[in-house]
């Protein structure tokens, strides 16, 4: 559900673009569009964009394997933009710390932590 959701993120806004992106800015200045025009633009993005979650949430979600599963949340964690030097990460290698200081995460960034000892 989370993947559908970042398609859904990251596809909606492409799909509600109108065509002609490309052209020149001044073609289509809003400043000489009428009410009636900017209306009918606002209109017809939003009936798309409609259409286009529509379409997404009647296809079926395509589930992920396991080992996709615990590679993408290992991703995500990785690559979190909020990590403080010091956190530890759980991935499906072990626990590793963060070590690094930017929110651009480097391989170098993050050190194997030793595992915690097995619960008696």
């Amino acid at each position: 559900m989370t993947s559908r959701i970042a398609a859904l993120v990251v596809i909606l806004p492409l799909a509600t673009a109108t065509p002609g992106l490309g052209q020149q800015a001044e073609e289509f200045a809003d400043s000489t569009l009428t009410r009636e025009q900017w209306q009918q633009r606002v209109e017809k993005a939003r009936r798309q964009s409609e259409e286009f979650v529509a379409n997404m949430c009647a296809q079926p979600a395509v589930p992920l394997a396991p080992e996709e599963k615990e590679k993408e949340a290992a991703d995500r964690a990785i690559n979190d933009p909020t990590l403080q030097h010091g956190d530890i990460v759980i991935t499906n290698k072990g626990f590793v710390v963060f070590t690094g200081r930017s929110e651009q995460h480097e391989p170098g960034d993050f050190q194997q932590a030793p595992n915690p000892p097995p619960r008696p």
